[in-house]
């Protein structure tokens, strides 16, 4: 005997009531809080690292170097994913993102790290990320890579910027 169908109504209209359902792509307020928590994650961790070791000589920047790749592809990820949304304004500011993160390892070639000069890619790096998760209208992943992204390069930042300031 199975069940009577009063039953089976009952319980197919309790598993269609208003169910939570979590939203596509957060609001711009919601982008940069979990942007700002992954850079400053970043920050606290490079400054713990720098704290821990002391003052050091080059052979962190071999390991902060898969930092670096890592936040390379993450930019590389998001461009990708903006130009397949076509999304003409956020490939933009995914490129702005991509070649001023390039251009970091350029500025350390050509000027020492006490210059102020080698500060300016990874300035133009996070305010970059800071403009596309402004216009970013795609899908929470995407957020959430910026936030990978801006928490590897503040790691960098925040080690590097307290051993120059140790120097």
């Amino acid at each position: 005997m199975g069940p009577k169908r009063a039953d089976v109504m009952a319980c197919d209209a309790s598993l269609s009531s208003d169910a939570a359902v979590a939203p596509v792509s957060f609001r711009r307020d919601e982008r940069f809080a979990v942007l700002f928590g992954g850079a400053a994650i970043g920050i606290a961790t490079g400054f713990g690292a720098a704290m821990a070791m002391g003052r050091t000589g080059m052979w962190p920047l071999l390991v902060a170097s898969p930092l670096f790749i890592i936040a390379a592809y993450l930019a590389v990820a998001t461009f990708r994913d903006a130009l397949d949304r076509r999304a003409i304004g956020c490939s933009l500011a995914a490129a702005m993102v991509t070649l001023s993160l390039l251009a970091w390892p350029a500025m350390a070639v050509i000027f020492p790290m006490s210059a102020p000069q080698f500060w300016i890619a990874p300035a133009a790096t996070m305010g970059s990320i800071v403009l596309l998760a402004s216009c970013w209208s795609g899908t929470q992943g995407a957020a959430y890579r910026l936030s990978g992204e801006a928490a590897s390069i503040c790691m960098i930042i925040g080690f590097l910027g307290l051993n120059q300031l140790m120097g």
